[in-house]
């Protein structure tokens, strides 16, 4: 199974824009096929420019639109990369062109964009997602006159605001072991000390971080559940507990979520505080990337053809998918100038 992150488009209305009303139709246009749109970035050499190339570097890629939903865009985006080898026992360059997935959920109202998380293609989903924008934007923005922006889905990053949000639900909060040594905890937790947030509170950090390292040194899968002593009530939020003071500190200082899990088994991963930097905070979801990688060469892994069942059957799977990660309408709507 793949990651795929989860990002969305953005539509910044501009002056005087052309048929802003048809934004995704405009952007619909741009995947019509595989020529529609070039990709690329920097300016091209001297050399590249006698070639007939526009960029410095041009990713290529290749559309496929769901045959039972079309305004659903399945796209391979390939980086092209320099690697050494070896030839006739001297060094030499290779290209290699490996790629990734991005799905664009274009519906009606509809902005999600699932990018594959694939080291060997692209550093990071957030460099396909500056790529993509930037080009389309370019686009959009010279002939309709407005701009777009390509944008990380996080988790909540403000546990509080969360659970105070979701309190009346969440019956029991879940927070992880350690991944990190303790002198790299207390580290940490050091740090926080001073700087005078209201959770903070150390009291308990070396029994808590203890018991959490046993654990993992044993190789149990555990982790500090908290549920309110009446099951039948919700666990409300609690700013003042020692107990939960210092099992946030030690949340916040390992840099790891929590879990808020409500009545109806709904599950909340929150971070305690914003850090744009770990990709882990990016919403993420699962999806067999051999599945999108078989619409287009229409062949099953085993080598079989894929027959119509087999068509229908992957994308209602990716329907699926899309419709967990819905991101609707939120574009800017200032007033045209005239």
């Amino acid at each position: 199974m793949a990651r795929f992150a989860q990002y969305y488009i953005k539509y910044h209305h501009e002056f005087a824009p052309y048929d802003w009303e048809d934004r995704q139709k405009h952007l619909g246009a741009l995947f019509d096929n595989d020529d529609s749109i070039v990709f690329g970035t920097g300016e091209p050499s001297e050399k590249q420019k006698e070639e007939g190339e526009k960029y410095a570097r041009t990713f290529n890629h290749r559309v496929y639109h769901l045959q039972n939903s079309p305004h659903i865009i399945v796209m391979q985006f390939a980086n092209s990369i320099d690697i050494p080898v070896e030839a006739s026992f001297k060094p030499a360059w290779a290209k290699d062109e490996p790629s990734c997935f991005v799905i664009i959920d274009n519906r009606e109202n509809l902005r999600s964009v699932a990018i594959q998380k694939r080291k060997k293609a692209f550093g990071s989903p957030g460099q396909v997602a500056r790529i993509l924008a930037a080009r389309i934007d370019e686009v959009l923005y010279r002939d309709m006159c407005y701009r777009v922006e390509i944008l990380p889905e996080f988790y909540p990053e403000d546990l509080f605001a969360a659970w105070e949000k979701l309190q009346q639900n969440v019956c029991e909060m879940r927070f992880g072991v350690p991944g990190m040594t303790p002198d790299e905890i207390l580290r940490k937790v050091e740090e926080l000390k001073g700087q005078g947030k209201e959770y903070f509170d150390d009291s308990l950090m070396s029994p808590l971080m203890q018991i959490a390292l046993e654990a993992k040194k044993a190789k149990y899968k555990y982790f500090y559940k908290v549920m309110p002593a009446d099951t039948k009530v919700a666990l409300y939020v609690d700013k003042s507990s020692v107990f939960m003071k210092n099992l946030v500190t030690m949340s916040r200082a390992m840099n790891m979520p929590v879990e808020l899990v409500t009545k109806d088994a709904g599950t909340f991963r929150c971070f305690v505080e914003t850090d744009e930097d770990n990709m882990d905070k990016i919403v993420c979801r699962e999806f067999d990337a051999d599945l999108l990688e078989q619409l287009f060469t229409r062949t099953k892994k085993d080598g079989e053809p894929l027959e119509q069942g087999d068509i229908t059957r992957i994308e209602g799977e990716i329907v699926e998918m899309l419709n967990g990660m819905k991101h609707e309408s939120e574009d800017d709507e200032g007033e045209q100038v005239a």
